[in-house]
């Protein structure tokens, strides 16, 4: 007995905020802001071409228009794709251009840009040890 597969459904269509997760750098970048009349801090911790995460900020809600101003770059205009607790997911409203995006993650990325190599572990391995 042959029987036919199930038709595929169609994909969900795309959301205007959904920012490629592959793209994503993971950065520590404090950032200025300017929202609603009052200008601050907040912590940048993912960043793509797209948008960013950010923390330090409550009152965002998903759909607020927002001003960041990143290092050696023009401000950027971005809207609250979501907002949890005191973390927000931005889409920029323009990307942001790649030299300032390979700039930024150059200068403030958590983890490393390169595969490590073997002399790079010969030196750790004899760096002297903090716990016993």
């Amino acid at each position: 007995m042959h029987t036919q597969p199930a038709p595929l459904s169609p994909a969900p269509a795309a959301s205007p905020y959904r920012v490629t997760r592959a793209q994503r750098h993971a950065v520590e970048l404090l950032a200025r802001y300017a929202w609603k009349g009052l200008r601050g801090t907040v912590l940048l911790k993912d960043l793509t071409a797209q948008g960013a995460r950010i923390e330090g900020l409550e009152a965002l809600r998903q759909g607020d228009g927002l001003t960041l101003l990143l290092p050696d770059a023009p401000a950027v205009e971005a809207t609250v794709a979501w907002a949890i607790g005191r973390a927000a997911g931005l889409r920029f409203d323009r990307a942001i251009s790649n030299e300032a995006l390979v700039r930024i993650v150059r200068d403030f990325a958590t983890a490393a840009l390169e595969p490590l190599k073997p002399e790079t572990l010969s030196r750790r391995e004899l760096a002297p040890r903090l716990c016993a």
